[in-house]
């Protein structure tokens, strides 16, 4: 099985619509998830199951499962060292 990096799509303009982002505001929320799973749609589910309130904040849409909110990209096992992901919020103040 291949490990998964998922993390909050940025590029799109869903999130300058008020009311769209489903991680504002930001507590009780998963940023991102590395996640061991056979495919990406078992990457995605296992993501989902472990969310928070990103998954009950806009109605009807669960943006771990949807790609027009998160990205679920493969991580290779070749590559160079590095800093997988961070999960890290700066106080607002």
């Amino acid at each position: 099985m291949a490990l998964w990096r998922l993390t909050p799509r940025t590029n799109t303009m869903w999130w300058c619509v008020e009311g769209k982002d489903p991680w504002q505001p930001p507590y009780d929320r998963a940023i991102g998830f590395v996640v061991r799973a056979a495919d990406e749609e078992q990457a995605r589910w296992l993501a989902h199951g472990a969310g928070g309130e990103e998954n009950s904040a806009l109605h009807g849409v669960s943006p771990w499962l949807d790609g027009t909110y998160s990205t679920c990209e493969p991580i290779r096992d070749d590559g160079t060292a590095e800093v997988l992901l961070v999960n890290f919020r700066h106080s607002p103040w």
